[in-house]
């Protein structure tokens, strides 16, 4: 028989073909560690629900989007001369 090691309803281990159940110790942060049979589908990471005694794919949260910050009236002058200047350069080298 096939087991799922659970800890935290993750599946932190899977045990093919175990004649008997397996026993686990604890997680190293202390949490306790459930054998569950499954068939060959669950793989590591996977979530478990008790209640429903049902594996499904993790998926993660999306991130939350970071907003650019606003840029000052200092580094926006900075910006625009930057880009004149690269302007210039080219009209100079294209001799226009």
């Amino acid at each position: 028989m096939n087991y799922a090691m659970i800890s935290k309803n993750r599946v932190i281990g899977v045990l093919l073909n175990q004649e008997t159940e397996p026993e686990w110790g604890a997680t190293p942060d202390g949490n306790p560690v459930t054998a569950i049979p499954c068939d060959d589908t669950v793989t590591l990471g996977m979530i478990y629900d008790p209640e429903t005694n049902t594996f499904t794919e993790y998926t993660p949260p999306e991130p939350e989007p970071i907003p650019e910050p606003p840029i000052s009236e200092t580094e926006q002058a900075i910006l625009d001369t930057t880009i004149n200047v690269d302007y210039l350069v080219c009209m100079k080298e294209l001799e226009i």
